[in-house]
């Protein structure tokens, strides 16, 4: 395995061209971000992690919209520069106003910009990055516009992104090259 070497970073991003075997073959097979160079740091991890986050990205019943707010929520509460930058474009092309973007930098939740649904979910996940533990009246808002299943899959996708922003925030993952 190769480390490439970055100048913004705690620890060097690994060249996946130089990882061998399944997990080399898997890795090259996805997208090059800087994230999953510097995950690649530890072979045996990357992979279920690279299968959660394709899970919480594609195969979940909770709106994409909503999914990205939420996202979005917990980058801004950690500070998490890294997935705030991949995630903003993303939550754009979902229809994500730039008012909305700004209530969240501002950690706004309550904003007249989000529909019921999205403060609803937006007061839960604040409550989840805290520390999970939820108020009665908080979960029973939420439990009025989502579902069992879509309210586990809120706290994972909130879990998952929390522990990639500690990773990027940890290591400072560089954020890839804007494109022109």
């Amino acid at each position: 395995m190769t480390i490439r070497p970055t100048t913004d970073g705690r620890l060097p991003l690994v060249d996946i061209d130089s990882v061998e075997g399944p997990v080399g073959v898997a890795l090259r097979a996805s997208a090059r971000l800087n994230i999953i160079a510097m995950m690649a740091h530890a072979p045996t991890c990357v992979l279920p992690q690279l299968a959660i986050g394709r899970a919480v990205m594609t195969e979940q019943s909770l709106p994409a919209l909503q999914r990205e707010l939420l996202i979005l929520l917990a980058a801004r509460m950690d500070g998490g520069r890294y997935v705030w930058a991949q995630h903003r474009s993303i939550a754009e092309g979902l229809g994500a106003t730039s008012a909305a973007l700004a209530a969240l930098d501002a950690l706004d939740t309550a904003a007249t910009v989000f529909d019921d649904a999205e403060r609803a979910i937006l007061a839960f996940g604040v409550q989840v990055v805290r520390g999970g533990d939820v108020d009665d009246a908080v979960f029973e808002r939420a439990r009025q516009h989502f579902t069992a299943q879509q309210i586990v899959e809120a706290i994972l996708a909130i879990g998952y992104y929390m522990t990639m922003n500690r990773l990027t925030n940890a290591t400072r993952t560089p954020l890839e090259p804007v494109r022109t």
